[in-house]
């Protein structure tokens, strides 16, 4: 299930044009199933996935932990966006690099919905806001004028 979710992810957006991020999610996908219980090590991920030297000192390079905050954010855009309606989460806890996966529940699926089309308003509503910021544009101008 981790590899499948994993594979739909990365052709998507936020992540079909985030490289770097792709790759940090494959890896650590890839080492959880692979090592199940195993923490992933920090030191490890700066070589394997962003061709850093050995010699890299996490103390002195913060390069995972960015990273690693930016994949976090990019793994929820994806899910209230195109992954929204996906029936698996993957997501990489903080301070953790394994990645867990978590199966939404048919409510949070219907939640979703409902304050999705709560958040779009109704077409007249917009047509109506437009008009009467068209109309105190026009009281301005006019006001301006005189």
């Amino acid at each position: 299930m981790m590899i499948a979710a994993l594979n739909k992810i990365s052709s998507c957006p936020p992540f079909s044009t985030a490289d770097s991020l792709r790759s940090l999610l494959k890896y650590l996908v890839t080492q959880t199933v692979e090592n199940p219980g195993e923490p992933i090590r920090e030191a490890h991920i700066p070589a394997a996935v962003f061709n850093k030297t050995e010699g890299f000192d996490p103390r002195q390079d913060s390069t995972v932990r960015v990273q690693t905050s930016r994949l976090r954010s990019k793994l929820s855009e994806y899910y209230l966006g195109e992954g929204q309606r996906d029936e698996w989460v993957l997501e990489v806890p903080k301070g953790s690099y394994m990645v867990t996966l978590r199966q939404r529940e048919i409510e949070a699926l219907a939640a979703i919905e409902v304050v999705k089309e709560k958040m779009v308003a109704p077409r007249w509503l917009c047509a109506l806001g437009g008009f009467m910021l068209g109309v105190l544009l026009t009281v301005l101008v006019m006001r301006s004028i005189a």
